[in-house]
């Protein structure tokens, strides 16, 4: 890892690849602010089926919002000969970006959580920064939003540890450690390289985190509501007090087995709870305790297995129109739900079955 500095300085020896160099990171700034205006926008707007609170879109934002000025910077240095290293307001930036990432992780996660006074302790970095030299920030920024990520990955492994998925993720999240101590170790070498170099490299960084984070939301568009199920489910107060835990789960069956109101393409936690006179929360809880997973694993469960039942007595039926059938928005999602179920696709699953 330490030999990344020097294998840049390597490929920028000659320009005409650190003219291509300079254009893949002006392509990746490109994309990260028009990706921070669209998941701001995402984030506020649909994603209904998360739990969101006004602390965690206005983190969301800033925390976007603060990516994308450093692009911004980082895209007048590589073209403008714009010295971002020595402006005040870009190493500010460094340092707000960290304290954003921690409260939109925090209250992601813990919808229900409120800001308290202790949580301004994070803010205390971004206040000494407005008198720390400026040769000093950007360690301090790196080495802290380095914490913070590895902070998150562990928050976020520790919580699927309690759960029976979590396979393909971990290569994201392991792509995440990977960048947060390439960040660090890059912060560190700032005054042993060529400015051009880090610009570049820390740009391509920012952008290309944040290409995974959309592939991500996209091959995995559960899992955010999944982590915070099963936060909620970790650290909150039991929600079901007073509640017949029996009768509620007998009705919640029902409507799945017999009434296949999975099928509904549309179906939603707050949608199910309305009909199981349930609060969303007590809801997610109900499912957690359970059933062992999160109530959008659950939906996605018990749709697999509908399908599994129609891949076998439908064999003249389209994959595509079951996934339809069983309440799957694509059929991307319907491969990607059945793989983590069965550890199959739906086609080798019947090819497999009807063959015995």
């Amino acid at each position: 890892m330490d030999s990344l500095p020097f294998i840049l300085i390597f490929l920028t020896n000659n320009n005409y690849n650190n003219l291509m160099l300079i254009h893949l990171t002006v392509l990746l700034i490109g994309y990260t602010i028009f990706s921070a205006g669209s998941l701001i926008f995402a984030y506020s707007f649909f994603l209904n089926d998360l739990q969101k609170s006004i602390y965690s879109k206005f983190s969301c934002a800033l925390l976007l919002i603060g990516l994308a000025s450093l692009q911004g910077f980082h895209y007048l240095a590589l073209t403008a000969s714009f010295d971002a290293l020595n402006h005040r307001l870009y190493l500010m930036g460094l340092l707000i970006v960290p304290a954003c990432f921690y409260y939109f992780s925090r209250f992601v996660l813990f919808p229900s959580l409120s800001p308290k006074t202790h949580h301004l302790i994070h803010l205390l970095p971004v206040i000494v920064g407005l008198i720390l030299p400026k040769a000093v920030i950007p360690g301090v920024a790196f080495l802290i939003g380095s914490a913070y990520c590895l902070w998150f990955i562990h928050l976020v492994l520790k919580l699927r540890a309690q759960q029976n998925r979590f396979a393909m993720e971990r290569f994201f999240f392991g792509m995440f450690a990977l960048f947060a101590i390439m960040a660090l170790v890059l912060g560190l070498m700032i005054p042993y390289i060529d400015k051009t170099i880090f610009y570049m490299a820390y740009g391509s960084s920012i952008g290309i985190a944040m290409l995974l984070v959309t592939t991500a939301i996209i091959v995995f568009p559960e899992m955010l509501n999944d982590l915070q199920q099963i936060a909620e489910r970790s650290y909150a107060n039991s929600k079901l007090n007073g509640i017949d835990i029996e009768v509620k789960k007998n009705r919640l069956e029902d409507l799945i087995q017999q009434e296949n109101i999975f099928q509904n393409e549309k179906l939603s936690l707050s949608h199910m709870a309305e009909l199981l006179d349930l609060t969303p929360h007590q809801l997610s809880e109900l499912v957690n305790s359970e059933y062992g997973y999160g109530f959008s694993r659950f939906v996605r469960t018990n749709r697999v297995e509908q399908a599994k039942k129609l891949l076998i007595l439908e064999p003249k039926t389209s994959v595509l129109a079951i996934s339809i059938m069983t309440g799957f928005q694509s059929q991307s999602n319907f491969y990607s739900a059945f793989k983590e179920v069965t550890d199959e696709s739906p086609g080798n699953y019947r090819k497999s079955r009807i063959q015995q």
